[in-house]
């Protein structure tokens, strides 16, 4: 079957610098090969919409009009990877307006936006904006390992992909009710994240409503058991 754009499918892939380096795969062998796992992370295939900006545009448009189980490589160069480096998002900034020390390399944030710290001088510190992998050429191995069909599966499949775990949720009339984890209340991304989920479901064939709801239910308390009674003075505890 030929992908198009819209399709679900799930994609095995591998990416690398123009030097060798792997920045990014859905491969756990890889990335402790690389030095690059982490233990918090999800490997295994990925699930995305092609054409939708789940990975980068040039990878995405690579997918489109492959089969099923297509297996090979593109070369993606920085406008339609990461973005071309660009120098009005390099800025001096004085050292004693971090919080931490920094030293060269290290990851900064400064008024929302996060840097790369690439020298210092001065007391004051140069700090890359771009994205870490701007300007660069990249290289994807990957496989279409299967294509995601029937409503349900594209459901489950898009909150796995927007919440990174299998959510509870029902399906009915046109109407999808998703039970919210309890720890993602007062998680400030899924706010937005909440959004992103309903337009891309409402996109979905017979799709009209999404209803997030939160439940709470009171705790049963547990009865203390009785506690032993002491033996008198002088007596000893029987057996």
């Amino acid at each position: 079957m030929v992908v198009q754009k819209g399709d679900f499918i799930k994609l095995s892939y591998t990416g690398k610098l123009d030097n060798g380096t792997v920045f990014d795969t859905t491969d756990a062998n890889v990335a402790k090969e690389y030095g690059i796992y982490n233990e918090k992370a999800s490997y295994g295939p990925e699930t995305i919409i092609v054409g939708k900006g789940f990975v980068v545009q040039g990878l995405d448009e690579d997918l489109i009009g492959k089969e099923v189980g297509y297996h090979g490589t593109v070369t993606v160069p920085p406008e339609k990877g990461f973005g071309l480096r660009r120098i009005d998002q390099f800025e001096t900034i004085p050292v004693k307006k971090f919080k931490e020390p920094v030293r060269p390399g290290v990851r900064v944030n400064i008024g929302g936006r996060a840097g790369t710290v690439e020298s210092i001088a001065g007391g004051r510190a140069r700090v890359n904006f771009n994205p870490p992998f701007a300007g660069e050429t990249l290289q994807y191995d990957y496989t279409i390992d299967a294509l995601v069909e029937g409503r349900d599966e594209k459901i489950a499949a898009l909150l796995r992909v927007y919440t990174g775990k299998d959510v509870d949720h029902t399906v009915e009339d046109g109407k999808v009710v998703i039970e919210v984890p309890k720890d993602f209340a007062f998680n400030q991304r899924w706010i937005l994240t909440k959004g992103a989920i309903a337009t891309q479901m409402m996109e979905l064939e017979g799709i009209n409503e999404v209803v997030f709801q939160e439940t709470y239910r009171k705790e049963e308390k547990q009865e203390a058991a009785p506690a032993e009674e002491a033996p008198a003075a002088g007596e000893e505890k029987k057996e």
